[in-house]
């Protein structure tokens, strides 16, 4: 009898190992968050001015939350590609490459001079440096989700993957914090130099997750796949042939769950900063402070995903997105800075939180060793580049096509809430449920994925 151990027989790996595999899949999180978060803030506050100049305010700023949009159309292309080789060589040696290339891409990117002193190279630079860094992030999330979720019994799985979504806001939470403490600086340092700090300061946490993640093995699910000569030449092309239809439903997940953090955490500080009069530092402690209660969200929703299962969690976060998605917005048009406050942190903490941990011990327990890598990165990249990163520019678009009102927007989040609710509505529940390798080896069977 062939057998294929998978993420329920974890007697191989020792506690310390499982926690290391989860510290090591979650301060890559951290990095990977920390240096989007950061592009999407001073594409906000920045960018248009300093690199997209001459063309007016809203051009400006249409041009900046483009290039936002560009990191995520190279999502999919590297987190495929790492992908690939995640699920052919192995889920350390890639996360490490990973890690390298969007740590490095984020540190120059705060050293680039501006429009000012190269002319178009400016730009043209950045958005270079964007699509590096969008390349190397595409695959960090997955593969983090990945690891952690291999390194979990099944009793605990939603829990454990909560922590790489928890480290998603640790991440953004720093940066935030970092540019709210550079944003009080005068305005002209501001903008010289000041938001400089925060993107230099990256190559820091890039050092610290490095030493961890150089110290985290390879999860013995993989191996043992490796071992049993299980490793297929071409994972991503045998998730599409083999498992579209959860693909396709996995991908309404992220169409629904993605938009609302682009939406929250990048869109609405320039919607309450700019078309509205909230202070900005206001409006970033706002930010932070919804951030940060997304941290024990996570983690607490994948407990109670562990006890319900997966899907009555899943559909209750869709059913609130639908429903929130205009109430958000009479809050944020209060611009009394406590209601946008509470408006911030019910958007993250609640549907960021049901969503982001849940939604990886899912999709870990759909797809098999061979192709888990994959399986995640197709169900979550190519939303990304689709409603992610675009969400920004999307909503910039549609509240000045409505003369400044944000019924558009909120229209926009609430029909991608439907289409998640329709994906999560047809995946099986998988709590308690074996994965496909146990399936089969305890049919005794080969697998052929």
């Amino acid at each position: 009898m062939s057998h294929h151990p998978d993420i329920d027989e974890l007697g191989l790996d020792s506690k310390k190992q499982r926690n290391r595999a989860v510290i090591g899949s979650s301060v890559g999180t951290i990095i990977e968050w920390y240096d989007f978060t950061l592009y999407g803030l001073a594409s906000a506050l920045v960018f248009a001015p300093l690199f997209f100049p001459g063309g007016g305010d809203l051009a400006g700023m249409l041009g900046a939350f483009a290039t936002f949009a560009v990191g995520f159309g190279a999502r999919p292309i590297g987190g495929l590609i790492f992908a690939h080789y995640g699920d052919r060589v192995g889920r350390k040696t890639t996360l490490l490459v990973t890690l390298l290339m969007m740590g490095t891409a984020t540190t120059i990117i705060g050293l680039l001079p501006t429009a000012d002193t190269i002319g178009v190279w400016a730009p043209i630079l950045l958005i270079l440096l964007r699509i590096f860094q969008g390349a190397g992030a595409g695959a960090e999330f997955a593969g983090a989700m990945t690891m952690a979720s291999e390194s979990s019994a099944v009793r605990n799985r939603a829990y454990i993957a909560g922590f790489p979504g928890a480290a998603v806001y640790l991440g953004m939470a720093l940066a935030t914090t970092a540019f709210a403490l550079v944003s009080m600086l005068p305005k002209e340092q501001f903008q010289s130099w000041g938001w400089r700090i925060p993107f230099i300061a990256s190559v820091v946490i890039v050092a610290f997750a490095l030493y961890f993640r150089l110290k985290v093995k390879e999860t013995a699910a993989f191996e043992a796949v490796e071992r049993e000569g299980e490793i297929r030449r071409a994972p991503l092309v045998q998730a599409v042939r083999d498992h579209w239809r959860t693909l396709l439903a996995g991908m309404a997940i992220f169409v629904f769950a993605l938009p609302w953090t682009y939406v929250v955490g990048t869109y609405a500080l320039s919607y309450v900063t700019g078309t509205l009069s909230v202070d900005p530092t206001h409006a970033l402690v706002g930010l932070i402070v919804a951030q940060v209660l997304t941290m024990p969200a996570a983690p607490l929703f994948g407990r109670l995903a562990d006890r319900i299962g997966r899907k009555p969690v899943l559909i209750g976060a869709a059913i609130f997105g639908i429903l929130y998605a205009y109430p958000m917005f009479l809050l944020f048009q209060s611009e009394n800075p406590v209601l946008v406050a509470i408006a911030l942190i019910i958007g993250l903490a609640v549907i960021q939180g049901s969503t982001i941990g849940v939604s990886a011990a899912m999709l870990a327990e759909l797809f098999p060793t061979s192709m888990r890598w994959s399986g995640i990165a197709i169900s979550r990249e190519i939303p990304v580049a689709i409603v992610g990163g675009t969400a920004p520019l999307v909503a910039t678009a549609l509240v000045a096509a409505s003369g400044g009102t944000p019924w558009l927007v909120a229209l926009y989040l609430a029909v991608l809430s439907v289409v998640g609710l329709i994906g999560i509505a047809l995946l099986p529940e998988t709590l308690n449920r074996r994965a496909p390798d146990a399936e089969a080896a305890a049919d005794g069977q080969s697998i052929r994925v």
